[in-house]
């Protein structure tokens, strides 16, 4: 799985990068150049619509509800490892890599019986599997070779699902008293695979959609981009120029192509029309399902279709195939009030809660929760409790999206348009500057291609500060841990991306000491296998 987000620019390559894994945007040399100049000009307008999709990406993973879940399994799987391995190295199993171990144990000697070797296991890839199928559907075909391990789709989405609210439950809410309670959902879904429900037994079979959360997070964040940029040149770029310049191709255009096919829709001749509009809100739609977070899980049976971003945008595409002279015309202003209407009736369709209903359900808590209303405090000042990083932080980021979103849905659909002079009439331009000011990524390299904080208003630098190296300190554990578990070979230290300043060697001593602090022994003391 691919752990990196870039933007191709017409024939130059990588222009920039957003990594889910270390929560960066990293931008070239002279995007970063063009984005500081005063002057309005083409490279400045160009430079600033790939920042644009590169924090759209940020939203993506941040903001929407799929995408925060996501973002939460990298923790949850170090999480759950964590007492495990613990346990290991008290029984002086200081072994690396536990798929290693596990191969020797299994295949060599037949033992099937340790707990914390299988239990670490199975959650990655539980989790592992659950992604990448999410990812790309095709991985399927890959994933079913696995007879060890696989189960099904059904019982790899219930765990990452799970997984990642109970990591965030551990931080927040350990009593589970407003996040959906994972503790019963064991049960249900026991009761489904019983029940020989199909997607939750082994050996069932499951409908795939043609694409995934992959090519609907491209295709969002390339379309809003091109529409910014067909506005900012007043029109004049098409559908055709914009294909010359390289800039819709791959997996780029591979969502829309799937929405043109299954609706029935032409394709426009330019980006500023309400066919792109309804395609924008499809793939919003697409990843903010609301079914197991925030809200509980409605119907266990179609837990696959309710929380699957392929699945999701196929079916939203086939309503709109039944109505396609209703459906072509209907995004006209791009108003929050068209957003809420017209999302309501496509969520009708599929049986769904709209995503605006989530997020007034996020904003209840931060009304009536004591602890998101401190966690948020803490987001003011940008100083957190020991026990809120780094779960807090994202959180917190999660939480001021969500605020925003319930009053702006449309700003944060369509930023492209919005960004423009063209932005609908109910809201000032200004304001949408705000808004995308506000929530810009917390971390992007600079031209020396050091990682740094975001300076935002009112948050005390010191604090921005220290924040950072909390949160990074937190992340470089969680891929040690994941290192432990499945790579081969001696532990790579291959941290350089967080900054230039220190040696290799001074970057590796720093690691292994918070990894020393973390599990009492250092990484060179567990012996490759």
């Amino acid at each position: 799985m691919e752990n990196e987000w870039d933007t191709s620019l017409y024939s130059g390559g990588v222009k920039g990068t957003y990594s889910p894994m270390q929560f960066v945007i990293r931008l070239r040399e002279d995007i970063h150049q063009a984005l500081k100049e005063d002057e309005i000009s083409d490279e400045r307008i160009q430079a600033f619509s790939t920042y644009m999709h590169e924090n759209i990406h940020w939203w993506q993973h941040v903001g929407s509800f799929f995408g925060f879940i996501s973002s939460l399994s990298y923790p949850a799987i170090a999480n759950v490892a964590r007492r495990d391995l613990k346990t290991m190295i008290e029984r002086g199993e200081k072994y690396k890599s536990i798929k290693s171990y596990d191969h020797i144990l299994y295949h060599e000697y037949e033992k099937l019986d340790n707990q914390e070797v299988n239990r670490i296991l199975n959650y990655w890839y539980d989790i592992h599997y659950a992604k990448v199928f999410s990812f790309n559907p095709k991985n399927i075909h890959k994933i079913i070779q696995d007879r060890r391990f696989f189960l099904s789709i059904g019982h790899c989405y219930h765990i990452f699902w799970s997984t990642s609210l109970h990591t965030l439950a551990a931080s927040i809410d350990p009593e589970y008293k407003f996040l959906p309670d994972t503790r019963v959902w064991d049960m249900e879904f026991q009761k489904i695979k019983e029940a020989k429900v199909e997607g939750f037994y082994p050996g069932s079979p499951v409908g795939i959609a043609p694409i995934g959360v992959h090519a609907i997070y491209e295709g969002q964040a390339r379309f809003n981009q091109l529409q910014y940029l067909a506005i900012a040149y007043n029109n004049q770029l098409s559908y055709t120029d914009f294909e010359q310049m390289g800039m819709l191709s791959g997996i780029y255009i591979e969502a829309f192509d799937v929405f043109l096919e299954i609706t029935g829709i032409q394709r426009p001749n330019n980006f500023n029309n309400t066919i792109i509009g309804l395609f924008l809100l499809i793939c919003d739609i697409a990843i903010n399902t609301t079914d197991g977070f925030p809200n509980n899980i409605l119907h266990y049976e179609s837990f696959i279709y309710s929380i699957d971003p392929g699945i999701r945008f196929v079916m939203l595409c086939q309503v709109i195939s039944k109505d396609k002279a209703k459906w072509e015309n209907a995004v006209k202003d791009y108003s929050a009030s068209e957003y809420y209407s017209l999302s309501e009736q496509l969520c009708e369709s599929i049986v769904s809660i709209p995503p605006h209903y989530g997020s007034a359900v996020v904003n209840e808590w931060i009304e009536k929760q004591a602890v998101v209303q401190e966690i948020l405090e803490e987001e003011r000042i940008m100083k957190f409790k020991p026990e809120h990083l780094s779960i807090g932080l994202f959180f917190s980021k999660f939480l001021r999206f969500q605020q925003d979103k319930l009053i702006y849905p449309n700003i944060f659909c369509w930023i492209g348009k919005s960004m423009t002079g063209e932005c609908c009439k109910d809201i000032e331009l200004d304001e949408v500057k705000r808004l995308f000011d506000k929530h810009r990524a917390l971390y992007m390299d600079d031209v020396d291609k050091e990682i740094h904080p975001m300076l935002f208003e009112g948050f005390p630098q010191e604090n921005v500060e220290e924040s950072f190296n909390a949160f990074y300190t937190h992340n470089t554990v969680y891929d040690m841990i994941i290192k432990w578990i499945m790579e081969e070979g001696e532990f790579t230290y291959d941290y350089h991306w967080l900054t230039p300043k220190y040696s290799d060697e001074e970057m590796k001593n720093w690691i292994r000491e918070n990894f020393k602090e973390a599990f009492g022994i250092y990484p060179e003391e567990l012996k490759v296998i």
